[in-house]
């Protein structure tokens, strides 16, 4: 973890690594899914996460999708697959306050690093599913129905630490060589990559030379990521840009969480995806980046209350949600609505953040793959 930076400049994100936004959108030509701006009026894309009855709000009238959803990313896209261990920045998911507005799932924790469903939730959604597929983890048990895809995402993932992308391709390829997941379960196949949290920018080289080289050390590990899934015969990806890191409340508490701080990451990262991954036709870059900009930074037409105060707050900027102390006394304050909150914790949004991020990408996503 790196200090806290000087006035105006950015801290790096809040993740160590694990041990060994209906809106409509359209594709343009460069291979990008950017949002159409939204009619003015907050309310009528408040997650009103209870309407049906599991934490929607995207279409949810059936899982009878004729798309496998394979999840590999962070805690973006994680919805299970870090264990359940001692409480820790990697482990909490699994513990209160996590869950909360999760009527899915009985308002409990889990594994998903917000008060309920996460971004591989809204895309699976999008695809005809109820929920994110299984994590991997669970496979092996009793009960567990494989049909709508695997989730390989992992809370404390990045390209070059933590479970890393490279490793969960890893697993992916096995399965599919002891035809655990067939051949043929890859014709209506999507892959969302969510390597989108940070991770991999949480203690960065100072010499700006330096540090255009380790950006493109990362983007270069999405890239090869994306190559060698499409090898293995997944048809379509979708592919997350990095939200505004200078915009988390990581990067904002220092300023009372008033405002965005300089960011020279995000810009070059995503500068660096669209040349790489632009043009190729099977891909779709997801832009975080235009969708989360537009929902924290206006000064008129808010759509949440609170963009930039995490509804889960830390009482030590070290810490994280869900803290306790040896005597199991909470470290934390948690807001009464979360719905009114963009950002759950340091990083990651609520339930209703995704929603409203997700919705205004669901058109471009569909119109991507001809559905």
């Amino acid at each position: 973890m790196v200090a806290a930076a000087a006035a105006g400049e950015l801290r790096q994100a809040d993740a160590v690594p694990r041990p060994a936004g209906t809106i409509r959108s359209e594709k343009q030509g460069n291979g990008l899914a950017a949002p159409i701006p939204a009619t003015p009026g907050a309310e009528s894309r408040r997650c009103h996460c209870d309407d049906d009855g599991d934490g929607g709000g995207v279409d949810d009238s059936s899982d009878q999708s004729p798309y496998k959803l394979f999840v590999f990313g962070d805690s973006f896209a994680d919805a299970g697959n870090a264990l359940k261990g001692r409480l820790g920045l990697n482990t909490r998911g699994w513990y209160e306050p996590c869950g909360v507005s999760d009527a899915r799932h009985g308002g409990k924790p889990t594994g998903r690093c917000s008060d309920g469903m996460v971004q591989s939730d809204f895309v699976a959604k999008i695809l005809g599913h109820k929920e994110a597929p299984p994590a991997e983890r669970v496979r092996r048990h009793d009960g567990v129905d494989l049909s709508p895809g695997i989730n390989f995402a992992d809370a404390g993932a990045g390209v070059l630490l933590g479970w890393n992308l490279d490793t969960q391709i890893d697993v992916f390829r096995r399965l599919l060589r002891h035809k655990i997941v067939d051949d043929k379960d890859l014709s209506q196949s999507v892959a969302l990559v969510a390597i989108s949290a940070g991770v991999d920018y949480s203690d960065v080289p100072s010499d700006p030379a330096d540090l255009d080289q380790y950006i493109l050390n990362v983007t270069d590990g999405i890239v090869d990521g994306v190559r060698q899934l499409q090898d293995l015969g997944v048809n379509d990806l979708l592919v997350n840009l990095l939200p505004p890191i200078g915009c988390t409340p990581w990067n904002t508490r220092a300023y009372n969480y008033t405002e965005c701080v300089r960011d020279s990451i995000t810009g070059l990262h995503n500068k660096h995806l669209k040349h790489k991954l632009g043009d190729d036709d099977s891909v779709l870059l997801l832009d975080l980046d235009t969708v989360f900009k537009g929902i924290v930074t206006p000064k008129t037409e808010k759509l949440f209350y609170h963009r930039h105060t995490p509804c889960c707050e830390s009482a030590d900027e070290e810490g994280f949600c869900g803290q306790v102390d040896g005597d199991g006394n909470k470290q934390y304050t948690l807001c009464d609505g979360p719905d009114d909150y963009f950002y759950w914790d340091n990083t990651n949004p609520t339930q209703a953040g995704w929603k409203a991020v997700m919705e205004q990408l669901e058109g471009s996503i569909k119109d991507f793959l001809g559905s």
